[in-house]
């Protein structure tokens, strides 16, 4: 459940993130041209990131979490597995979804993309506290 909620929340600061840096000021928009205001580009985010992050993202994490059993140095560990799963995915994202677009550029565009995302959803994950299974009392 940890990692749903952690997926949950991580796609919604991806948004966030995202959007805050392709939203383009009124004062440099081009006429006559359309663009997408923040709230719009936050939706789309959410709608294209969001299954990503539970479909790809969970998964991921619970492998990765499962080879790093050491708990010693384990933040640098962990750092580098979901940097390096968040630069593969990245890249993979355009190979398999843009087949005729693909350019070195573009890969690492959204090789880079898949960092910040994974490194959203790593620190996400480390600041949710730890789930405990202490009961609520109950009158009876």
């Amino acid at each position: 459940m940890k990692r749903f909620i952690t997926a949950i929340i991580a796609a919604i600061f991806f948004a966030i993130i995202y959007s805050a840096i392709s939203y383009v000021p009124e004062s440099q928009r081009e006429p006559n041209t359309y663009y997408f205001g923040y709230a719009e580009t936050m939706v789309f985010v959410m709608l294209y990131a969001g299954p990503i992050f539970l479909l790809i993202g969970i998964p991921l994490s619970i492998m990765i979490d499962k080879l790093m059993k050491n708990k010693k140095s384990q933040y640098v560990k962990k750092l580098v597995f979901y940097s390096v799963a968040g630069l593969l995915i990245g890249a993979l994202f355009p190979l398999i979804l843009l087949p005729g677009l693909n350019s070195v550029s573009l890969i690492v565009l959204y090789a880079g993309i898949g960092l910040m995302a994974a490194n959203i959803y790593f620190h996400t994950l480390l600041l949710l506290p730890p789930r405990n299974n202490i009961s609520i009392n109950k009158e009876t």
